[in-house]
């Protein structure tokens, strides 16, 4: 079987075609069984700027997009039209998902954030039971290349999260940074890293709001800030002049409404800052007077200037993306030939055990020698599979070379 992978990110989607496709955390352990029961072994990659879906398929004719096409139904939008996405392949798989926990295929060149997303689809597959034993190296292979990556480079030298870069972006649109009242809506990891890169970059009143009471009540201690319950969301907004929002909540948590009301006509600028996919925040916000409303598309700019400022650390990444695709490919096409191997050393055996019985029979030899006979001809066999072994180890086409060897040794395709 080849591993196939298809997905949508910000480099090929809008954001309102992400956040209809993107697979949620309560989600998660439902669309990795769907995605088993359908096609075969699956992993599941969800961040706020992609979905993937990664296949060892049960059916040659599983094609990658099929895979989109399916993400479409299990989110009920089957009867829209499918996102631009992409459709890998092969050594496309590996190279891909290496290149995405290296941090060169991030919106923010670098970011470390990824990496944990990864060991999340990890864990979701090892717990839904979706997982094989390729696509467990894959993933496992995908976090080794992103360590790699950071240790031997530059790449994460600059490297900020989304959160961190979120907040620098709003920066630029708050006048007194350091002065500035900040909410943090949603204490999951997104919220954590925001409401840590407020407190670096100097702001001193920060507040935490999350429907997970503790997690606000966790988050706000440690950065000797102010939790409030999720009930009092309005007045929160309503005494800031930063909101940052990153909730994992189904619909808009902020609307022009809720604005409106809550600022009851003051003119003091307020900026929202929305890295949750789906949005928090409905966009017709940024129609009101004195609003600045920014999302996570806004920071492809950012994105841009990393790029040109890192490009030398990346073309080294890219090399040990190679080199891990290509260690990676070894390993599968020796587990291809895995099959063929123990088939012609079963083979092999079963004709020496019953030659061997047959002059065992024959000859009056003592126990000692009948076990010295036995050895003797086991290493025999095991002389003379080496050279068909190691063919088949090292063969280019796994499968064609699988083929003759079986018709040498007259075994039968299982």
């Amino acid at each position: 079987m080849t591993l196939i992978a298809a997905g949508l990110s910000h480099q090929t989607a809008p954001l309102e075609d992400r956040e209809r496709f993107a697979i949620g955390g309560d989600e998660l352990p439902d669309a990795m069984r769907h995605f088993h029961s359908l096609f075969g072994h699956s992993a599941i990659l969800s961040t706020c700027n992609r979905t993937e879906i990664y296949v060892n398929p049960h059916d040659d004719e599983v094609e990658p997009s099929d895979l989109i096409a399916e993400l479409a139904r299990f989110k009920g939008l089957s009867n829209g039209r499918l996102p631009s996405h992409y459709a890998l392949r092969g050594r496309e798989v590996p190279q891909h998902i290496f290149r995405v926990a290296a941090g060169v295929d991030s919106m923010i060149l670098g970011e470390s954030e990824v990496l944990g997303q990864v060991r999340t689809a990890l864990s979701a597959a090892r717990d839904t039971h979706s997982l094989d034993a390729s696509l467990s190296r894959l993933l496992h292979d995908a976090l080794r290349t992103g360590r790699r990556a950071r240790h031997e480079t530059n790449i994460g030298r600059y490297a900020v999260s989304v959160s961190s870069a979120a907040v620098s972006l709003a920066r630029e649109y708050v006048p007194d940074f350091e002065s500035c009242r900040a909410l943090v809506v949603g204490a999951g990891e997104a919220g954590k890293l925001a409401a840590r890169a407020l407190r670096d970059q100097g702001v001193r009143e920060i507040t935490v709001i999350s429907r997970t009471r503790d997690r606000a009540e966790e988050l706000a201690t440690y950065l000797n800030g102010t939790v409030v319950s999720f009930s009092q969301l309005s007045e929160a907004i309503a005494s800031a002049d930063l909101v940052i929002s990153s909730s994992s909540a189904p619909g808009y948590l902020i609307t022009p409404e809720i604005l409106t009301r809550c600022r009851n006509g003051t003119r003091a600028p307020l900026t929202v800052m929305d890295v949750a996919v789906p949005r928090d925040v409905d966009p017709a916000i940024g129609n009101l007077p004195n609003v600045n409303l920014l999302d996570i598309d806004d920071l492809q700019a950012m994105s841009e200037a990393n790029l040109r400022r890192r490009e030398e650390a990346a073309a080294q990444v890219f090399r040990i993306v190679d080199e891990a695709a290509d260690s990676f490919e070894e390993w599968l096409e020796a587990r291809r030939v895995v099959p063929s191997i123990k088939a012609i050393v079963r083979r092999a055996d079963e004709i020496r055990r019953v030659e061997l019985e047959r002059t065992l029979g024959e000859l009056d030899l003592s126990p000692a020698n009948g076990e010295k006979l036995d050895r003797m001809t086991a290493a025999i066999v095991k002389k003379l599979l080496h050279e068909p072994i190691d063919y088949l180890r090292s063969a280019e086409d796994s499968e064609e070379s699988s083929a003759t060897v079986r018709r040498i040794f007259g075994v039968e395709d299982d």
